[in-house]
Parts: structure tokens; C-alpha cells; sequence
């Protein structure tokens, strides 16, 4: 009887800022029993691929496992699979970075395991046209890509294909997860002889799936421990060994006969692709799975492409870095830990909702751009630069403590990086689909006395820019801002001055009512700060008073008037200081969103909103104006 030829393996991926505790769990649940359990049918062949990330936390804290990896891998029983180091997703990166990090990985994994790899895993299957030319330059002979993919092409997902760009290629395997039962998922050999049947023995089944599974697929069985899970999985796999053979995709490639060839279109796997998607409309038809562009993220999600420009803008930096290796090379690896894929998008294990993996990431592209600024000879000033690609140039402070980008149209802060923690403060999301990002400095009108939505009516202010006449560290903006007063609906002129001094940020406005008539109201203006990575790192102070930081703290407070207060970033040592030459009053809110994470619905951290209000009588001549410094300092 013809065996049937059958590659399986798991693909392994933890992005930087995860929590040490999930590596341990995913070491001791999942990554663990696989390989160990493995290890005890040397008959039995697999495909394995760890991100760099992966590897590193092994090194550092498992090398048993790197041992373990490095003795199967030389007597030919597994094949390391390599790919892009920090598990980017291809398309978002330049085609330098992508060739850098596959070679870094393809680097570690030669030094640490005696070979280079032949095949390289491409990171939630983004894929883009041009990626055949970037693997063959890098040495790499195959990849894969999800069987939805080749369905969606019409091409035969039982069939290995050749890719091609520019006159290079690369053959591309397509590839199977576990199968959906009513209880989850199946397991590896009942998914396996499912497609068997299916697809028949002539077919090349390629079943890869997350490590990171092992759990869920190991609760659901009922047995006493993962290790049992695996080793009765791969007894039945050895069972029916005459009926199909484990194999490794390079051991196949060397007796494969002629493939055909395949031109794949920008996609990605089904959930990156549905959320590449435009937003359905109401009342739409659900489609099927249909592959979108990666880069329709950064359409969709103004979060994403925060991150992405504020990368790229890093990536030129680097790119003009001259002279010294060790500092080009430092400030490219940060750059590439920048990159990591899980950062710009909502994935299935949070991605981009997760503040820890967001602000890890910033604070990568942070410290490379720290990296490349020559002491002695770096000026702080400003400049004028389209940061996100629209056609307009925003306005960016780099100094010496701080940077800061500021969003044009509402005169607002899109980014306060401190250059000491390597933090960035407006970090904060508000939901996963919206379509706002949470900026610093965003201004609205109340009646006086009264706080946000009991203000009703206040809307956004679209504010222009002054140019000349002002001083060189400043940028001025004049708006007309809409609310309800105490006497009712008004309109207020209102001018916003940014002063960017060495160690604060000075902030003064100046509002007019554009009627004759006097009236009361509360100026607000709201900061949203991602000070800390949870609620405990958190505390805000005034006077002598916490208002939070200690256990008993609610999520929402109150309090003034006041002149000044504190917001104290614990885990970074370090805090930000507000002062106003005008009391006011302030409302604090810890944010929340809810999302959905591997199938659980959790309630993650996002930041802190602060409201601050001025209290103002404005119109029949009067002008009040007001300043608020923020002042970043060590705790």
C-alpha cells in the first residue's frame, strides 16, 4: 500500500512585553510535552518553528530545551523552520528589514543548531507578491501558506506549488490546522485522518498549528496531563504508519517531482484578513473567507498606523546612521524588535489591544531612535514632517528629555515619548474598532461646575494652524470651539500655544466668546496617558492626598480645585507633573476595554483619562487665558 506523505509541526510565537509568567506557562504546558513526548518516537518526523523571541527567553531559562531541539535536529527527526526573527508581518516592514531579520534568525538558528534552515514560516500567512525574491535572496527554499489561500486561487491545497517574482522562486506548501469539532478543535491524528479521507492518498497533507493551543486541546481531553495528551496522539499517529509516513517539508522537496506554479495575491490568514476588511456595512451578507492586503490595517485601525508611521519615521533615522557599527547595529535590532507583528494588529491573542505588547514595542522604536543621536552634536528643535502619510506635515519636538507629535487638526498630542524610560504616555485605546485614537490635549466646553457628558453638546474642535510670528520652540493654533454654556449654546474662539522647553511641555489658551453675552462655562481639556502597564502602577497625587495607588483607589475620582498634581508612572520611576497658573478642577478615569482572547472575553488595561476643567466667565471684553505645564520627571 502507497503511504501517504504527512508534514506536521507546531509554529511557536510569544512577541516582547508578553509577561514572563505566560512564557513559563507556554513553556510548561505547551512547548514542553510536545517536543519531550516527541522525543520518545524518534520514527516520528516534524516540522518546528520558533520565533526568535521564543528562542531567546529558551536560551536564557530553559537551554535543556535548546539541547533537547539541538539532539533531534541532528539525527534528522525534526526541521527547524526559520522566518523573520520578531515574528513581523512581512508586508508592514521595508524589504530591507525583512531580508535583515530573516537572516538574524537564519543566523541564530545555524549557530545554535549547526545548519541553516531551508524554509522560512511567514507570520499569520501575510503575504505580498514581491516575498518570493526576499526568501530566495536569503537563501530559503520554501514557505507556507494557509490552504484557504490556495482554495481561495483555485488551487489544490493537497499540492505544493512554485512562487515566483522577478525570476526567483520559492516553493510554498499549503497548509491545514486542526480540525473544528463541536468541542473545539480535534486533535493532531483525528485531524490527519480526516483529511486523508478527504483529500485521498495522493494528496500531501500539511497540518501546522500554534503551540500555544496545547491548553485548550488539553483541558478538553480530560487527561491528566498535557504529556499524556501528545503521547497518545503521536502512539496513534505510529499505529498507522503503514498507511501514511511523517516527513519534513526539505526531506519531501528532495524526491518531489515537477510543481506547478502559483501566483498568490496580498493576503493573510482568515482573522488578519477579516480584519484587514472594511468595516461590514449593516444588514451585510456574512462572505466567506475572501484575502485581504495586511496593509488595509492601517486603514482601518488609526492605532496601527500610529505605530506604523512612528516605525518608519525610525526606520529613516537609522538608515542615515553613519560611523559607528556597534551603534547602527544596536539601533537596527531595536528597530527590528519595533517590528513585531503582534503590535499592529487586533490578533486572536490581543495583539495590539494589549497595552503591554503596544508599549513594548514603542519603546524599542524609542530607544533606536535614542541610539541614533550623536552626543555633543544633537540640537533639540523642530520639525515639519508627514509623519502618517496623509499629504500634510505634522508638527514633531525632539528634545533632549522628550518628544512630542502633535496632531494638526485637533492641536492635540499624539505622542510624548520620554526619552529615559523609553515610554510613550499617549499610548491609550478606547475600544478595538475605533476609529478614534486617544490623544492628549482634547478640548471641549461645558456649562460651568459640570464635568463630560453632563457638559451635552461639546464637539470637537478643528483647529488650524498660525504660522509665523511666534517664537521658534512654539507651534500656535486658532479654532472655534462649540458647547453648551450655563446660559446655553455658545461658540468660543479659542487660540492654543505649545511651548516645548527641555524638561516640560507648557501648554496656554486664550478662549473668546464670539457673542456679546457673558458666559459661564468649565473649559475641559482631556489627557489621555498610558502611565504604567496596569492600574497599580498607577498614582496620582496631590498636595498631600493619593487619590490613586492604594488598594481602596476606585477606577474613577475627583477632585479641586487645585493648582497642581501628580501622576506617578511605579513601574518605569518616573512621573508627570501638571501645574496651571489658574485653579482647576480634575476627573480621573482608569480605561478599560473589553476584548475577546482565545475565545474568552477579558477586560484589559488601557491607560488613564484625566479630565481637566477651568472654570471661565468669558465675552463683554474678557479674554480669559490660562497655562498648563507638563513636566516630566525621575520619581
Amino acid at each position: 500500500m502507497d503511504q501517504c506523505p504527512v508534514i506536521f509541526g507546531t509554529w511557536n510565537h510569544l512577541p516582547d512585553g508578553s509577561p514572563a509568567t505566560l512564557f513559563e506557562d507556554s513553556y510548561q504546558v505547551c512547548w514542553r510535552p510536545f517536543l519531550s513526548s516527541l522525543y520518545r518516537f524518534p520514527e516520528i518526523s516534524a516540522a518546528l518553528h520558533y520565533s526568535g523571541t521564543v528562542l531567546t527567553w529558551l536560551q536564557a531559562n530553559h537551554p535543556e530545551f535548546i539541547m533537547l531541539l539541538e539532539e533531534m535536529s541532528n539525527r534528522k527527526q525534526i526541521e527547524l523552520i526559520g522566518g523573520a526573527f520578531f515574528a513581523p508581518l512581512l508586508p508592514m516592514i521595508p524589504s530591507s528589514d525583512r531580508v535583515g531579520q530573516l537572516e538574524y534568525l537564519t543566523t541564530f538558528i545555524r549557530k545554535h543548531f549547526g545548519r541553516r534552515p531551508r524554509g522560512a514560516w511567514t507570520q499569520e500567512y501575510a503575504w505580498e507578491p514581491s516575498l518570493p525574491s526576499t526568501y530566495q535572496t536569503c537563501g530559503l527554499d520554501f514557505t507556507f501558506l494557509s490552504h484557504e489561500i490556495f482554495e481561495a486561487i483555485d488551487e489544490d491545497p493537497g499540492h505544493p506549488v512554485v512562487a515566483e517574482d522577478q525570476g526567483k522562486t520559492i516553493t510554498v506548501f499549503p497548509v491545514f490546522g486542526l480540525e473544528p469539532s463541536p468541542q473545539g478543535q480535534r486533535g493532531l491524528h483525528d485531524t490527519i485522518t480526516r483529511l486523508r479521507s478527504r483529500h485521498g492518498k495522493a494528496a500531501l497533507l500539511t497540518v501546522m498549528f500554534p503551540g500555544g493551543i496545547a491548553r485548550g486541546l488539553w483541558e478538553a481531553s480530560g487527561l491528566e496531563s498535557p504529556d499524556l495528551l501528545f503521547e497518545t496522539a503521536f502512539a496513534a499517529i505510529q499505529k498507522d504508519g503503514g498507511t501514511y509516513e511523517t516527513t519534513t517539508p526539505g526531506r519531501w522537496l528532495k524526491t518531489a517531482r515537477e510543481l506547478g506554479r502559483a501566483y498568490f495575491p496580498s493576503s493573510g490568514s482568515r482573522l488578519l484578513s477579516e480584519r484587514s476588511a472594511p468595516v461590514p456595512r449593516p444588514g451585510a451578507k456574512e462572505a466567506g473567507f475572501l484575502p485581504y492586503s495586511p496593509r488595509r490595517l492601517l486603514l482601518r485601525y488609526p492605532e496601527s498606523a500610529a505605530l506604523y508611521s512612528k516605525m518608519h519615521y525610525v526606520r529613516i533615522l537609522v538608515s542615515q546612521l553613519r560611523g559607528d557599527k556597534s551603534r547602527r547595529k544596536s539601533a537596527q535590532e531595536e528597530l527590528w524588535k519595533g517590528q513585531c507583528g503582534d503590535a499592529y494588529w487586533h490578533s486572536d491573542s490581543g495583539g495590539l489591544l494589549s497595552l503591554p505588547v503596544r508599549a513594548s514595542a514603542y519603546a524599542s522604536l524609542i530607544e533606536a531612535e535614542k541610539t541614533t543621536r550623536h552626543k555633543g552634536s544633537f540640537v533639540p528643535g523642530i520639525i515639519r514632517t508627514d509623519l502618517d502619510f496623509d499629504g500634510e506635515k505634522e508638527i514633531v519636538f525632539q528634545g533632549v528629555e522628550y518628544n512630542a507629535y502633535l496632531s494638526m487638526r485637533e492641536a492635540a498630542l499624539g505622542e510624548f515619548d520620554s526619552l529615559r524610560s523609553f515610554t510613550n504616555y499617549v499610548n491609550a485605546l478606547e475600544g478595538g474598532d475605533s476609529r478614534r485614537r486617544l490623544l492628549c490635549f482634547l478640548d471641549q466646553v461645558g456649562p460651568k461646575g459640570a464635568f463630560g457628558p453632563d457638559g451635552a453638546g461639546t464637539h470637537p474642535c478643528n483647529y488650524a494652524l498660525v504660522e509665523g510670528g511666534r517664537p521658534s520652540m512654539t507651534a500656535s493654533f486658532a479654532g472655534a470651539l462649540a458647547g453648551r454654556a450655563s446660559q446655553g449654546a455658545r461658540t468660543f474662539s479659542v487660540e492654543k500655544t505649545f511651548s516645548f522647553r527641555r524638561e516640560n511641555l507648557g501648554v496656554q489658551y486664550c478662549v473668546t466668546s464670539q457673542t456679546e453675552e457673558a458666559a459661564d462655562l468649565r473649559f475641559c481639556t482631556d489627557l489621555n496617558l498610558a502611565v504604567g502597564l496596569e492600574p497599580s502602577d498607577v498614582e496620582i497625587i496631590h498636595g498631600d492626598r493619593r487619590v490613586l495607588g492604594s488598594p481602596e483607589s476606585p477606577e474613577t475620582a475627583e477632585f479641586g480645585p487645585v493648582s497642581s498634581f501628580t501622576i506617578v508612572n511605579a513601574r518605569a520611576g518616573e512621573r508627570l507633573e501638571f501645574r496651571s497658573d489658574r485653579p482647576f478642577h480634575v476627573r480621573v478615569l482608569q480605561l478599560h476595554l473589553g476584548a475577546r482572547i482565545h475565545d474568552r472575553e477579558e477586560r484589559l488595561f488601557q491607560g488613564t483619562r484625566l479630565t481637566l476643567g477651568w472654570d471661565l466667565e468669558a465675552g463683554l471684553g474678557r479674554e480669559p487665558a490660562f497655562s498648563l505645564t507638563m513636566e516630566l520627571a525621575k520619581n
